[in-house]
């Protein structure tokens, strides 16, 4: 079976799991989104170690499991924004790790990088649910078609790259990207979007295409910056969890930049 074979049948079955959980409920989309933030968070620990850095990895998925459920309970109005008053203390916690380590050396780099996690990935992750609830209730509409329009953009940027790509995009990062490639993945997000706008409405045509060019634009550079690591450490993939895609840091790192944009973008127009 070619890696292109085995990469659609495993995107098939993925995104349809994948979907199916975001649609069911609020609940199983929580756990679905929780299960790919912590799963995302124990490559790029796994990745800090071949650095031969030593993050807190229990700490860093103890506390993001924490502040995925406290977002969550908030918008599905569980419980009130005071609780969120207990984070900075448990946020401390993580100085504690290098008293219980004294044999380690670098402790400063080992907190650096356990706290890099929680902020290059769980916050970033946590803000689907208020993205989620931006008309004030659940919406897993918009969720799904922004999902959708940043897999156009990987998509329509691989096969763009590959019949036309000349001009290398930031070469020195990621040296298959280039300019025609996230033109033709740009394309064919804002082609989705207006899919997603006739058959599910919700925004306009013209806010569509607008959460289109916020997701492909900031999802590229998102996924320069992972490339970017993983250049840094000389590897190909963040982890090999799914066959013929690598790790789920490698299949959502374009996410990582563009949730906190789409919903700064969402805000502003609502």
């Amino acid at each position: 079976m070619s890696n292109l074979t085995t990469r659609i049948i495993t995107a098939l079955i993925g995104v349809s799991l994948m979907i199916t959980g975001i649609v069911f409920s609020s609940w199983s989309f929580a756990a679905v989104f929780l299960i790919i933030a912590l799963l995302s968070l124990k490559e790029f620990y796994g990745l800090a170690r071949k650095s031969g850095s030593n993050p807190f990895e229990i700490w860093g998925i103890v506390f993001s499991a924490i502040i995925f459920v406290m977002v969550f309970l908030n918008q599905q109005g569980e419980i009130t924004k005071d609780i969120f008053w207990v984070l900075p203390a448990l946020f401390s916690t993580v100085f504690i790790y290098p008293l219980m380590r004294l044999e380690q050396s670098h402790a400063i780099n080992c907190l650096a990088i356990s706290i890099l996690g929680v902020l290059y990935i769980t916050l970033p992750f946590s803000l689907v649910f208020p993205i989620a609830y931006t008309s004030g209730v659940f919406d897993y509409e918009i969720i799904i078609g922004m999902l959708f329009t940043q897999w156009a953009n990987d998509t329509g940027a691989y096969f763009a790259g590959k019949a036309i790509g000349k001009t290398k995009l930031f070469e020195k990062v990621s040296p298959n990207k280039t300019w025609e490639g996230a033109i033709g993945g740009l394309v064919l997000s804002i082609a989705i979007s207006q899919v997603f706008c006739y058959f599910f409405g919700g925004l306009t045509y013209i806010e569509w295409a607008g959460l289109a060019i916020v997701v492909s634009t900031f999802g590229t550079i998102g996924d320069l910056v992972e490339s970017l690591f993983k250049r840094t450490l000389a590897i190909k993939d963040s982890g090999s969890t799914i066959p013929g895609h690598g790790g789920f840091l490698d299949r959502f790192d374009g996410l990582l930049l563009a949730l906190p944009f789409v919903l700064a973008y969402l805000t502003m127009i609502n």
